[in-house]
């Protein structure tokens, strides 16, 4: 039977590529973009492409190549007969897939809402309840190579000791491709570091806010300007590659 390649998440919401069957191929759970040279040609030979391994091995065709080849490189490396380069580029459209949704889901950047203490920080912010009944839980930011996510979890009952109610979730993801401006606003404080705002707004004009420390705003700004601007870069390359 032939081995099967699937999508798998971890913990933390990265996606891996697996060999479900032959020899159980997994790499670690290791990014397509991340295998080796040998990796790659013992994932065509666990396929039955085992003439094409060696002609991969001579040209040095890694995980980062793998997920770049097209049918005329298939031609240049030596695989003449259509009928094995086709199969072979249908596995490889497989696994470039895989490969995307992988870069799509890497964590760049995790945070947690920034809560300053009470009375310009002189107090803590849980001041002067501490157990989590009482106190609302923080927001958790998440940002990838492709979406800024902000997960909101609220009790059902906002009255103090009430958990016992049950939490609400909400998941809000922010395309880094509709992304239209970022920018940051603060505030001041007696002591500790002022609480800040980073400001999402979309295309759309829809306007999502992000509590941190001022220390840490600047940081988090040029990390989802740059992963913005990668994100841009490979949706044009998508683009181009369905129109060839």
């Amino acid at each position: 039977m032939a081995a099967k390649a699937t999508v798998l998440s971890d913990d933390h919401g990265i996606a891996t590529a697996t060999h479900v069957l032959g020899a159980g191929f997994n790499n670690g759970g290791k990014l397509v973009t991340k295998w080796s040279v040998e990796e790659v040609t013992a994932w065509l030979c666990d396929l039955g492409f085992t003439s094409a391994a060696t002609a991969f091995r001579q040209h040095g065709i890694d995980g980062s190549v793998l997920s770049k080849l097209t049918e005329n490189l298939l031609k240049e490396i030596g695989m003449t007969v259509i009928g094995q380069r086709l199969l072979l580029l249908n596995e490889i459209v497989k696994i470039q897939a895989i490969s995307r949704t992988q870069w799509r889901n890497t964590v760049i950047w995790t945070g947690e809402q920034y809560r300053p203490g009470r009375c310009n920080n002189l107090l803590p912010y849980n001041f002067p309840c501490h157990c989590e009944p009482c106190i609302p839980r923080p927001d958790i930011y998440k940002l990838t190579n492709s979406k800024v996510n902000v997960l909101t979890v609220q009790k059902k009952c906002e009255t103090p000791c009430t958990a016992w109610c049950g939490f609400n979730m909400f998941s809000n993801n922010i395309e880094l491709t509709s992304l239209k401006k970022v920018d940051g606003e603060g505030k001041t404080a007696l002591v500790g570091d002022p609480l800040s705002f980073l400001k999402l707004v979309d295309n759309n004009g829809a306007t999502t806010y992000l509590a941190l420390p001022v220390s840490q705003v600047q940081s988090t700004i040029s990390l989802i300007n740059n992963a913005k601007e990668e994100a841009l870069s490979a949706q044009s390359i998508q683009v181009m590659d369905m129109l060839r």
